[in-house]
């Protein structure tokens, strides 16, 4: 027969605590070693107890659930944690994930639910509620878009960006060339570059694209 996962729950709500206890009373995968009320408790037991899975709030005092996880995962990175949380904004989300949480789920979650994000995590595979996982992909998209939209700017050359930034200010072919002192011309070619780099149609989007990129601001 297989070993139980030894399990800790770390929560500095006790009715938490009995319920997640509760939960896996006769639950034949898993056992509880101990439950605690906060991420320092959890440290001075866990060279002891050895668990497998940590269970654990994000808003606690004294160590916050990503403070315990950032330890978690550099001094004990075998240990898994999953996160149960009645707090799923981005930043706790986000900042857990990046802690190394291996997963997360509100607290409003289903008790079967909870039983197969333990499932997933004591194989280390990564396991989020839907909610959650919504906000992870929302968060992963925006990063990709900013770092494209970087990489766009960063290929216009600096008199290509000192031209997106007058056409911004709305000046005129004319004023342009007059300011950067280079001819009409030129600065024709300066905007269709940017354009191009930029995958842009015309003045108006070079605007739109300066103010959401801060380079000008309103």
């Amino acid at each position: 027969m297989t070993d139980k996962k030894k399990l800790i729950i770390v929560d500095d709500h006790k009715i938490v605590r009995d319920g997640i206890r509760a939960i896996l009373m006769c639950n034949k995968l898993y056992t509880v070693v101990a439950d605690l009320a906060s991420g320092k408790e959890l440290f001075q037991v866990i060279d002891s107890l050895k668990p497998d899975i940590v269970v654990l709030d994000i808003g606690m005092p004294e160590m916050d659930g990503v403070e315990v996880t950032e330890k978690l995962s550099k001094e004990y990175p075998a240990v898994r944690v999953l996160i149960l949380s009645a707090n799923a904004s981005e930043d706790w989300v986000m900042s857990a994930v990046k802690a190394g949480a291996t997963g997360f789920l509100p607290k409003d979650s289903s008790r079967d639910e909870f039983l197969k994000a333990l499932c997933y995590v004591s194989r280390g595979e990564n396991y989020y509620g839907e909610s959650v996982a919504a906000i992870i992909y929302r968060s992963y998209v925006s990063i990709l878009r900013n770092k494209n939209t970087e990489k766009k700017t960063e290929e216009l050359s600096d008199r290509e960006s000192e031209v997106l930034m007058a056409f911004s200010d709305g000046l005129s072919f004319k004023e342009i060339a007059y300011k950067l002192n280079i001819s009409v011309r030129t600065v024709e070619t300066h905007k269709n570059n940017i354009l191009a780099k930029l995958d842009l149609k015309n003045t108006i989007d070079m605007v739109k694209y300066a103010i959401k990129n801060g380079i000008i601001s309103l």
